[in-house]
């Protein structure tokens, strides 16, 4: 009767180890639904465990085209790939696939969005020439610089709070079933053994 009891400890304790195993994304830069200033120069994704070298990860702009990402590579439980181009201003997306440190496959995605300010060219105002026939040269008023409304600021940050759900997916934890399917035999177990006695 001890034995069983403590057989059904041990299996309760070890089945939510093994079930917690596997990879998962902890730490991405930019940073999950990260709203950022200036385009990228590198995509760096970390995993709670050790993942192994067929690991990588694409980048796709809010249009569904992938953007080329260069020198992706393995480092421990680091993911890492260069963006060899400036990215546009846009929501951009990672999809990434890694072989985790129990040897099975685990995809996930998260979203950033790309914010840099643009500048506005002041128009360069025309020199008179002597060969003018009107004494006194006229001169286009230069345009006064304009900013950006932070309306559209406001817009951006409110899709990517809109897109706040697309953050790493949860995988499908079968750890409650299993616990409860060996609460269940123990307990018939339990029932045969003091039907004999």
């Amino acid at each position: 009767m001890k034995r069983l009891f403590l057989l059904i400890m041990v299996l309760m304790f070890v089945v939510p180890q093994a079930a917690m195993a596997h990879s998962k994304l902890t730490e991405a830069v930019p940073a999950v639904n990260a709203v950022i200033k200036e385009s990228p120069t590198s995509i760096e994704l970390r995993f709670n465990t050790k993942i192994e070298k067929l690991s990588t990860f694409k980048l796709f702009n809010e249009a569904g085209e992938q953007v080329e990402a260069e020198e992706i590579k393995v480092s421990g439980d680091t993911l890492k790939g260069t963006v060899p181009s400036s990215l546009n201003n846009g929501k951009y997306s990672v999809n990434w696939t890694i072989i985790g440190a129990d040897g099975h496959a685990v995809e996930g995605d998260y979203s950033f969005t790309v914010d840099a300010p643009t500048t506005v060219t002041e128009q360069p105002t025309e020199e008179p020439t002597e060969g003018d026939a009107t004494p006194e040269p006229s001169v286009e008023p230069t345009p006064a610089p304009t900013t950006l409304p932070e309306a559209d600021n406001d817009a951006d940050n409110a899709e990517v709070q809109a897109d706040s759900d697309n953050t790493v997916k949860p995988e499908t934890n079968y750890t409650l079933f299993i616990i409860i399917g060996i609460v269940l035999i123990a307990a018939a177990l339990l029932i045969v053994l003091g039907r004999r006695k």
